[in-house]
């Protein structure tokens, strides 16, 4: 029933409902202890008049001679009184009031202890009983009996009272929870009056915070930080579809230009193998590109499908190196591997071969014909490190962070040329992340750049 309220809404009903139960917990406590108040003073006040009846009567010689009074005595109305035989339990004296209806039942007065005040209910009365010995002569039973209408008329009053000032109440607490509720949401509603507004096509906007150090303005702080970090995503995917487009739709029109060349005319077996090795490069191009994308697509645990392994470092990289030597002969650039220090590593062998040659290819392409590749190992403070130099082209200082991002090139000629995607520095850094690595560059423009991939001796190694 509820489901289809606001919030707003099911707070005033369930506040509503919680003050209801409240005032009636307290109402009928209310109720009660006036009661019990109430009854336990008209006995208090019965004990008091039964006590000084008994005095008056062991002071006569004659119960007979007794004069019962206490009503003048006390202005206390109605009073009735009776003394009992305590044998045969019919009554001595009474006062010409007493009621007819006050019964009395013979084991109960039988079990009176004497001296002992009790109280007994019946009916519309209070009676109080005392057994007493009269001068030894005989037992007696003195009752005095009230009716409750001061106990009756006491609770009617604040029946009465409280089915006044209830409904009063509540509706002075639906108006003050409406108010409240108003206000407490109030900022909630501008947060979403200003959500409203932002949509994909337009991230920039922010939302408003306040002054207030409360819950709303930690809310909205964290909204305009999501709203920060959707932003930057969008910009990325952005960035990321228009490249990507590109990077697949060049090699497309170049194939299918080569095609529509070679379907305008005859050709020669020579320029038909020609036209098939030219889409047959750009096609691999292709697949190189898209199993690139789907490598940092993959989600961490995708792309860890074996369990960590400990290995040696050096042998990683001379299997790495010796994976690329064709395409560093094909560039004329002379591999060169320096083990300064060699030791034992826990992760995934076959991600860090790649992340190695991906650093290898980068370097080689950069590089001048006839200059070297230099990889090191070694270890360094708390780290062991692998360095990777280049003497190529270098890359400029503001774009040396860049160059993790995909599709990113600091020669686009150059790179394509050598057959790159411009994806291989992002999987470096996807998979160096894995290993909780840390990847720093050195380099100044046309003398050559230096990659160092670092990590932790004490967390991963032995």
């Amino acid at each position: 029933m509820t489901n289809n309220l606001s919030i707003k809404k099911k707070l005033l009903i369930y506040s509503f409902f919680i003050q209801f139960i409240i005032l009636m917990i307290f109402s009928i406590s209310l109720y009660k202890a006036l009661e019990i108040s109430t009854l336990d003073k008209l006995q208090a006040t019965l004990k008091v008049i039964i006590l000084d009846v008994t005095d008056d009567i062991l002071e006569k010689n004659k119960i007979e001679d007794v004069t019962l009074d206490e009503e003048k005595e006390y202005n206390f109305e109605p009073l009735f009184i009776r003394i009992l035989d305590n044998k045969s339990h019919k009554k001595i004296i009474e006062t010409s009031n007493f009621p007819n209806d006050i019964e009395h039942n013979d084991n109960y007065l039988n079990k009176l202890k004497e001296n002992k005040v009790v109280f007994e209910e019946q009916n519309n009365y209070l009676l109080s009983r005392i057994k007493i010995n009269y001068h030894d002569d005989k037992i007696i039973i003195i009752e005095i009996a009230t009716t409750k209408e001061i106990l009756t008329a006491t609770l009617e009053n604040i029946l009465y009272i409280l089915s006044f000032i209830l409904p009063i109440v509540l509706i002075f607490s639906v108006i003050g929870g409406n108010f409240l509720i108003y206000k407490s949401f109030l900022p909630i509603e501008n947060i979403l009056s200003q959500l409203k507004k932002i949509n994909a096509n337009d991230l920039s906007a922010r939302l408003e915070s306040s002054k207030n150090q409360d819950e709303i303005n930690q809310l909205i702080k964290e909204v305009n930080n999501l709203l920060k970090r959707l932003e930057t995503s969008f910009e990325k995917i952005s960035q990321f579809s228009s490249d990507a487009s590109h990077e697949l739709k060049t090699p497309l029109t170049i194939i299918r230009g080569e095609i529509e060349i070679a379907l305008r005319k005859e050709r020669s077996i020579k320029e038909y193998k020609e036209a098939l090795n030219n889409s047959l490069s750009e096609i691999i191009s292709i697949e190189q590109t898209i199993n690139d994308l789907l490598f940092l697509a993959k989600n961490e645990k995708d792309l860890i499908i074996d369990k960590q392994e400990r290995f040696y470092f050096d042998e990683i990289i001379d299997e790495s190196i010796n994976e690329i030597k064709s395409f560093a002969n094909l560039h004329q650039i002379e591999m060169k591997f320096l083990v300064e220090d060699t030791i034992e590593f826990d992760g995934y062998s076959n991600l860090l071969k790649i992340a190695i040659k991906n650093i290898l290819k980068n370097a080689i392409q950069f590089s001048h014909k006839n200059s070297q590749v230099i990889v090191k190992i070694y270890k360094k403070d708390d780290f062991f490190n692998i360095s990777v130099q280049d003497f190529g082209i270098g890359i400029e200082k503001n774009e040396q962070n860049k160059i993790f991002e995909k599709f990113y090139r600091t020669d686009k000629s150059r790179n394509k040329n050598s057959g790159g995607t411009g994806l291989g520095m992002s999987i470096l850094k996807k998979i160096i992340d894995i290993h909780s690595g840390i990847i720093n560059i050195k380099s100044k423009e046309n003398f050559g750049t230096t990659i160092i991939v670092s990590f932790k001796i004490k967390n991963n190694f032995l």
